[in-house]
């Protein structure tokens, strides 16, 4: 299981997909630095720096660093969806598998061994953005963390590197369901409901909407990827000294962020989904 998962990791190291998303995502953490470093300039200007007015800032800067925190979750997801999405699907239609299970390894460790070598991967390029985000924030946007302290900045990491995990666990399934094509559109069409869901949710919590709430949670249960960046927005953003921080991180924060039962809710998921996905390879016919 662990010869599968070095050799996944360095086979997709070396793919052209985690070159591009790397060049793409140090495009993103370019362009979002010197917006921050104008929108700080520009609030100097307007605003003046009388730290009466903290509050307006906070409002501005939680929703420059919600939208920051959105788009890195993006890139982050897509890179987890498209490079694993084929993990076995293209394998299997291009015979290498048949060839790796003749030999003396079991069904279960080739899934297992993949799932750790892409998402050793991920999480690996997960914390790399998420400490980039919160770095050109800390410099130009502190504000908007004035109240992270080391242990919310871990717990936060931890929260932003599960969800390439979700979607990864997804994607094997998929990918020993189906061929890659169609795994890979359900897979994303899977992860564009749960942000639906997601938006449903915060709607519905700010116009007071149970049933629009309803509905999102029950999405974020069938997919909990935007579920889990919500729960993140309120770990790094809420301030007690601000309780209307959250409502003002706009679409990208949380009127009502989800409890830390979703974390342990997610961490099943995953393991609901591995272990689905080892179940029917091991009955699939190669």
């Amino acid at each position: 299981m662990f010869a599968i998962a070095r050799l996944t990791f360095w086979e997709s190291s070396k793919k052209r997909v985690f070159f591009i998303t790397f060049l793409l995502s140090a495009a993103f953490l370019s362009l979002y630095g010197l917006a921050l470093r104008m929108l700080a300039q520009q609030m100097v200007t307007i605003i003046g720096p009388n730290s009466a007015q903290l509050i307006v800032k906070q409002i501005l800067g939680q929703q420059v660093l919600g939208a920051g925190l959105y788009f890195a979750s993006f890139l982050l997801a897509l890179l987890a969806l498209l490079a694993s999405v084929g993990s076995i699907a293209s394998e299997i239609e291009n015979g290498l598998l048949q060839a790796i299970v003749s030999k003396p390894i079991q069904r279960r460790e080739i899934v297992l061994g993949k799932f750790l070598g892409y998402g050793s991967l991920l999480v690996a390029y997960g914390i790399i953005l998420f400490a980039g985000v919160i770095s050109v924030n800390l410099i130009y946007n502190q504000a908007a963390l004035i109240s992270l302290t080391p242990g919310r900045m871990i717990f936060g990491t931890l929260i932003f590197i599960m969800q390439p995990l979700v979607l990864l666990s997804v994607a094997m399934v998929f990918s020993t369901l189906v061929k890659t094509l169609p795994a890979g559109i359900t897979s994303v069409m899977l992860f564009g409901l749960g942000v639906i869901g997601g938006f449903l949710e915060q709607i519905g919590s700010m116009v007071s909407r149970t049933d629009l709430m309803n509905i999102g949670i029950g999405i974020s249960l069938i997919m909990p990827a935007d579920a889990l960046f919500r729960k993140l927005m309120s770990v790094i953003a809420t301030t007690e000294t601000n309780p209307l921080a959250s409502l003002a991180a706009g679409p990208f924060g949380t009127a009502a962020p989800p409890s830390n039962a979703m974390l342990f809710y997610t961490l099943l998921y995953i393991l609901a989904c591995l272990s689905f996905a080892i179940y029917h390879f091991n009955k699939k016919d190669l």
